[in-house]
């Protein structure tokens, strides 16, 4: 009958009125951050059928999400902005700021939209209102100079503006070659180590090397005088011999009334096939500090060399440790350089003059805030006057089974559904979260030319639907007419 086919037409008109308004809904949302498109999807209704019988229903469309398909990464230059390269999402509340702190109605959603900024209150937010939740990263310490993000609860990102407190220098790394075909008696400038002192100070710690003399026939190696720049207490020369090889001679300004105290370390290094050119061994030769200012003890079998240091200012007893690595790095983090290891510590080969690789030394002075940035590994960090950045609180992108079936909402957020399957969290480059590109915005993962192309399409779709209801409607009308 002609009704069948009016209903028919009538549900297409329906339908592509559907996909009209997602197109619209599309191309309407084609420039804004972070937005997914929707697609129609269109299905068939059958009201009956059987092998020799057919009565058509029509059609329907449905939404069909494109949540999974990334958007084009275009370059921002705010310093805040955050695009996901990868399939995570950004962890995100609604809320309002005060001084009191973040206010919320405790429903986490997520989002692709990385536009943030910092608000009156300094907390991360985006153009859509919706505040940036991550892990947050305890300030250093000197017992925990690189701590690690929390693993607990995600936090609101808050950046704290406070000035930066000094970190007391805790650890050194010094590595050099000292040429071995040296002439005897050379002496070599070993550069110098800037340590960080208990008040926030920097302090040359200067290093100079010395070769065994042969002018006295003897081959010692020659001590420290007290002086003004060297110490309080003389250290004595070395025995005669030919080992150890070289002693190096470590000054640095302390808090006795002579200003400047030394200390000399023998290091010995290997003479055999098998060891030629290593380090095999530190001494403690001596000090010139009175009252144990300036300090060094030798651990056992390793490359380190534990200084005691108190700084200007301070107490004659020493305020700071630091552990001092001459040898080869240790494979195991953390742990004290290695002996009888070649490359990556102090070494003596062949050369005309001294090469330093290393001479470097953690903490740092007291800094004001200057600024704020995020790295590709989702530190969101801050930046102070003492040239230090300081990382706050690292991002946690959320993944899920299937993201097309989160659930919209305004804003370019997701609520999570038992279809999306929530995962868990993931630091960026981690399993299949992704990575973030920094100083960066995801798009819209709209096409503008396809968008076009579907509207076409279903607005020939609708006129044909409407042909269809008029030749039904002539149909009936003939049928009203053959009684008359």
């Amino acid at each position: 009958m002609a009704t069948v086919a009016m209903n028919s037409a009538i549900s297409g008109l329906n339908a592509f009125q559907t996909a009209i308004n997602y197109i619209s809904d599309n191309v309407a949302n084609s420039a804004t951050i972070g937005f997914k498109r929707i697609d129609a999807n269109f299905s068939s209704y059958v009201s009956a059928s059987s092998s020799r019988f057919f009565n058509p229903g029509g059609a329907t469309a449905t939404p069909k999400f494109v949540n999974s398909l990334s958007g084009p990464i275009i370059q921002d230059a705010s310093p805040t902005s955050i695009a996901v390269t990868g399939s995570g999402w950004l962890p995100v509340q609604d809320g309002f700021t005060s001084a009191s702190g973040l206010s919320t109605n405790g429903v986490r959603q997520f989002t692709r939209r990385g536009d943030f900024t910092l608000d009156q209150n300094n907390y991360f937010v985006n153009g859509a209102g919706k505040y940036l939740y991550a892990r947050s990263v305890p300030r250093p310490t000197t017992a925990t100079p690189d701590p690690q993000p929390n693993q607990g609860p995600l936090v609101p990102v808050q950046i704290n503006k406070d000035q930066m407190p000094a970190l007391a220098s805790t650890l050194a790394n010094y590595a050099a070659n000292i040429p071995s075909n040296a002439a005897a008696g050379t002496v070599y400038n070993g550069g110098t180590i800037t340590i960080t002192d208990a008040n926030g100070n920097a302090q040359p710690m200067t290093v100079t090397w010395y070769n065994r003399s042969a002018l006295d026939g003897t081959g010692t190696l020659p001590g420290v005088t007290a002086g003004s720049t060297t110490g309080t207490n003389a250290i004595a020369a070395s025995a005669a011999g030919t080992a150890p090889q070289w002693r190096a001679v470590l000054s640095v300004p302390t808090s006795s009334g002579n200003g400047s105290e030394s200390i000399a370390l023998d290091f010995s290094f290997g003479t055999t096939t098998t060891t030629a050119g290593q380090l095999t061994g530190i001494t403690v030769a001596g000090n010139t500090s009175p009252a144990g200012q300036f300090t060094a003890a030798v651990t056992a079998g390793t490359g380190q060399v534990v200084l005691s240091y108190s700084a200007p200012g301070l107490a004659a007893a020493p305020a700071q440790t630091i552990n001092a690595e001459f040898g080869a790095p240790n494979s195991v983090s953390g742990q004290p350089s290695q002996l009888n290891v070649a490359g990556g510590g102090t070494s003596q080969y062949g050369g005309t003059s001294i090469s330093l690789s290393a001479a470097t030394a953690n903490g740092y002075s007291a800094g004001t805030y200057t600024g704020v940035g995020i790295d590709n590994a989702g530190n969101i960090y801050s930046t102070y006057s003492n040239g230090q950045r300081l990382v706050q609180y690292q991002i946690a992108l959320a993944t899920f089974n299937d993201p097309n079936g989160l659930v919209r909402q305004n804003g370019e957020a997701f609520l999570d559904s038992p279809e999306a399957g929530f995962v868990g969290y993931q630091a960026p480059g981690t399993g299949s979260a992704g990575g973030i590109s920094a100083n960066a915005l995801e798009n819209s993962n709209v096409d503008i030319g396809a968008e076009f192309t579907k509207m076409i399409v279903a607005q020939r779709s609708y006129s044909a639907n409407a042909r269809m209801i008029t030749t039904a409607d002539e149909m009936l009308q003939e049928v009203v007419n053959l009684k008359r």
